[in-house]
C-alpha cells in the first residue's frame, strides 16, 4: 500500500474541503468536526493540514496547530482520520517531519485510554507518553462513535527527538484495575511502583451496544488516572496489548 499512498500538505480550498469532508465521514451523526472556514484560516495562519490519498481517493486527513507545554513549543494534532490500515502511522510520520522542519521537539494529541488499539498505537508503536488526564474534555459528544459516553481523554506527548521505540521493564507491578466477568474491579493505585490498568477487550463494541458496563469502565478509569496523571505519573506502555502501564513520577536527581 505504501507505494501508492501519497501524503501532502493542503494548499488549496479544495484540499482543505476534502480533509473536512473526511473528518465528517468518520465522525458522522454529530456537529461539524472542523468547519471549512476554520480549516482554511488555520492553514493560512501556519497550522498543519495534510491529506492522504491512495489510488486517487482520499483515505486520510490530519489537522493541527502550534501549542505550548511549559517552555516547549509543540504541534498539537487536533484531529486525524484514516480509512485504511497503515495510513494513521504514515500520517504521524508526516507530522513528525513537518514538526522537526519547524523547529519543534514534540507533538501532542488526545486519545481515549479505554480503546485498546488507540492506546497501543500511541504508547507502544509511536512510544508517546500519556501525561495528563482530561475528564469530559470535549463535553457531551453526539456523533455516532461517542454518543452517550463521557468524553474523558488522555493527553499524550510524543518526543520526536528520540527513536520511536517503546521501553519494557521488569519492575514490580501492581494491578490497580482488573477485569472480572467483563466488568472493572478497582484495587487502587500502589504508590512508588508501576501499576497495571486492564482494559476491556473491545470497548468500542460495548459502547455501540450501550452495554451497562460502559459507564462502569469509564468511571473506573477516571478513578485510576484522574488524580495521578495530573500529579507526575505517566502512561508509559502496555502489557500484551491488554493493559496500560501507569508509572510513578521519576525522582529528581
Amino acid at each position: 500500500m505504501n507505494d501508492s499512498l501519497h501524503i501532502a500538505l493542503c494548499t488549496s480550498l479544495d484540499e482543505v474541503q476534502k480533509a473536512c469532508d473526511l473528518f465528517q465521514q468518520v465522525w458522522s451523526g454529530g456537529p461539524t468536526v472542523v468547519p471549512m472556514d476554520l480549516g482554511v484560516a488555520m492553514v493560512h495562519a501556519g497550522g498543519y493540514c495534510a491529506l492522504a490519498t491512495y489510488q486517487g481517493r482520499v483515505v486520510g486527513a490530519s489537522l493541527g496547530f502550534l501549542g505550548q507545554r511549559g517552555t516547549q513549543q509543540v504541534l498539537h494534532s487536533h484531529v486525524t482520520a484514516s480509512t485504511i490500515a497503515g495510513t494513521g502511522f504514515a500520517m504521524k510520520q508526516h507530522q513528525k517531519a513537518w514538526a522537526l522542519e519547524h523547529g519543534l521537539s514534540g507533538i501532542t494529541w488526545t486519545f481515549d485510554p479505554l480503546v485498546r488499539r488507540n492506546s497501543y498505537f500511541n504508547l507502544v508503536k509511536l512510544a508517546a507518553t500519556g501525561i495528563e488526564f482530561l475528564p469530559e474534555f470535549y463535553g457531551p459528544m453526539t456523533d455516532d462513535i461517542n454518543a452517550g459516553d463521557l468524553s474523558d481523554r488522555v493527553l499524550c506527548l510524543w518526543d520526536i527527538t528520540k527513536p520511536d521505540e517503546s521501553t519494557t521493564s521488569d519492575s514490580l507491578r501492581h494491578t490497580a484495575l482488573a477485569q472480572h466477568d467483563g466488568n472493572p474491579v478497582v484495587h487502587g493505585i500502589q504508590p512508588g511502583i508501576e501499576n497495571v490498568i486492564e482494559l476491556p477487550a473491545d470497548f468500542e463494541a460495548l459502547r455501540a451496544l450501550n452495554h451497562p458496563s460502559v459507564p462502569k469502565w469509564r468511571l473506573a478509569m477516571r478513578e485510576c488516572l484522574d488524580p495521578y496523571l495530573n500529579q507526575g505519573w505517566t502512561l508509559t506502555g502496555m502489557m500484551k496489548k491488554e493493559a496500560l502501564i501507569l508509572s510513578p513520577p521519576q525522582e529528581s536527581a
